[in-house]
């Protein structure tokens, strides 16, 4: 909980709470891919939740409380979750309220910090396409998603 606690006091720096220079859109957006990245590591259903759009939906036809139910089952499922992932495309709409994403990532139950380190470990490895967008309290959230899966030659 206390690195959840950092992590959060870091974001709020980073989303310019903590004063400076504005942070771009793109900034913005990587920062709420940290902050999941680390309820993923912490197994935060809530603060992972809370990086899903109220108005979120997908193609497979879940809403928010279905995605978080999907979120549940995979935390519940793994001991320790770690991610590794590579941005592959950050495209903002004009002016930049939405955002689509797309990244691949490793997730895998031990600490990994180069794509080297995967070839001993057992990783899911999936890319996913995210619709972004700024909702009216200024956080970007995650309004769908869709995943498969992957290879680790994704992330290169």
């Amino acid at each position: 909980m206390k690195s959840l606690t950092i992590a959060a006091a870091l974001a709020a720096i980073l989303l310019g709470c903590g004063g400076g220079d504005a942070l771009t859109p793109e900034q913005e957006i990587s920062a709420t891919l940290e902050a999941f990245k680390e309820a993923a590591h912490q197994r935060d259903v809530g603060a992972a939740t809370e990086l899903f759009s109220d108005a979120y939906g997908d193609t497979a036809g879940r809403d928010r409380a279905a995605i978080k139910a999907v979120v549940l089952q995979y935390f519940m499922g793994h001991e320790a979750i770690h991610i590794l992932y590579r941005l592959r495309r950050l495209e903002l709409a004009e002016p930049p309220e939405a955002a689509h994403v797309t990244l691949a990532a490793a997730v895998t139950g031990a600490p990994v910090s180069e794509v080297g380190e995967l070839e001993n470990l057992n990783a899911d490895v999936f890319t996913f396409d995210l619709t972004m967008v700024r909702e009216d309290d200024e956080r970007w959230r995650i309004r769908s998603v869709q995943w498969k899966r992957a290879s680790i030659a994704d992330l290169f």
